[in-house]
């Protein structure tokens, strides 16, 4: 073999390199949006709107909550899509004049959720906001005046997941 022709061969070799790994890369691309989808985007981007939230805030509370389970139930009894409590329905259907509904509904779930993280966010910051969502106002608030951090393994558990499943949805959806 001539120095071209071993230079060509080499720089061939070189070019299907990069080119497995930018396959390998869009492959794994594709596969993350798929343990990571964007379900139910119509109502994800109507409410993000009414209520000035990041989509990508609701899309990772949505996965860590019920991995887009319309019916989930909680062993504490929390339902569907954002896991709202009845008693945390029941504040937020009052106050937005809603008669009856469907928890495990995404429409009414995804509305609800999302009016609950906005009514939070009025009364909390930053990683406060979830571990309100998740242990509830009253804990967060004892811990707050107690001056010590999240109390439950669970919630802080929760607010990493939450925060970690923003940071991919924020990357994969640019």
């Amino acid at each position: 073999m001539t120095d071209i022709e071993v230079k060509t061969e080499t720089q061939n070799k070189f070019i299907v390199a990069i080119f497995a790994l930018a396959l390998a890369a869009a492959f794994c691309f594709f596969a993350a949006r798929a343990v990571f989808p964007k379900k139910y985007a119509g109502l994800v981007e109507r409410e993000a709107a009414r209520y000035g939230l990041d989509e990508n805030e609701i899309y990772a509370v949505i996965t860590a909550e019920s991995g887009f389970d319309p019916s989930a139930v909680s062993r504490s009894g929390a339902k569907g899509l954002m896991q709202l409590m009845p008693s945390t329905a029941e504040f937020c259907a009052s106050v937005l004049g809603v008669g009856e509904y469907d928890l495990c509904e995404p429409e009414t779930n995804i509305r609800f959720g999302c009016f609950y993280l906005d009514y939070l966010k009025a009364r909390f910051d930053g990683d406060n906001v979830y571990a309100a969502y998740n242990a509830g106002e009253g804990n967060v608030r004892l811990w707050l005046e107690s001056g010590g951090g999240i109390a439950f393994e669970e919630t802080r558990t929760y607010v990493s997941r939450v925060n970690l499943y923003r940071k991919i949805y924020s990357f994969l959806y640019k």
